[in-house]
């Protein structure tokens, strides 16, 4: 973290010290000012679409359909991550796949949380092999709708924000399938040793 603030410490010194020596210290003191209007702008654009996807799971999991998903996805599921899981765990994976799919990380985390504190229950010192499935497809995660991408796109005024939508998710369906091979490889590697 000190390598990271001493980097942006000498990018901002040098900025000024430049502006200094070709007299543009207003030019810096204005962008510096627009950039952060523009941040603002970007947070508060962003926030309308966090809380409405935020919102709209939270209705889902009252509905019971957050339930009804998660007993559909049972059997693939149970391929991917064992048949020891638990119902419980087995929900808090389908929210949090089904929130990385479509693009809300921000809302997935807390059931990513409890995904991996149920899934590692019984193995309190090592990750198991469960955990490391889980954090391999968080880390490659399948975006049918990479909402978060389209609503920063729209805030900064794209006007095709949509047009990341098949790119996105031909090159997140990709990594997704290497990495679950590329677990299962490893885990088939480890039985045999």
């Amino acid at each position: 973290m000190r390598g990271v603030s001493a980097v942006f410490f000498l990018l901002i010194t040098g900025g000024v010290l430049y502006g200094a020596f070709t007299g543009d210290l207003t030019k810096i003191g204005s962008a510096a000012v627009r950039a952060g209007q523009e941040a603002l702008e970007t947070v508060v654009g962003l926030i309308g679409g966090f809380a409405f996807f935020g919102g709209l799971i939270g209705i889902l999991e009252k509905a019971g359909a957050i339930g009804l998903m998660s007993r559909a996805m049972r059997r693939p599921l149970e391929g991917l991550f064992g048949k020891n899981a638990g119902d419980e765990a087995f929900e808090a994976v389908s929210v949090n796949l089904a929130a990385n799919m479509l693009g809300l990380s921000n809302a997935a985390t807390p059931m990513g949380m409890r995904a991996a504190r149920l899934l590692n229950a019984e193995h309190a010192s090592t990750p198991s092999d469960a955990l490391c499935m889980l954090l391999v497809i968080n880390a490659t995660s399948v975006q049918l709708l990479p909402s978060s991408v389209i609503a920063l796109r729209n805030a900064a005024g794209s006007g095709m924000a949509d047009a990341v939508v098949l790119p996105g998710l031909a090159a997140s369906a990709v990594s997704t399938a290497v990495g679950i091979a590329l677990c299962k490889l490893l885990q088939k590697r480890e039985k045999s040793e």
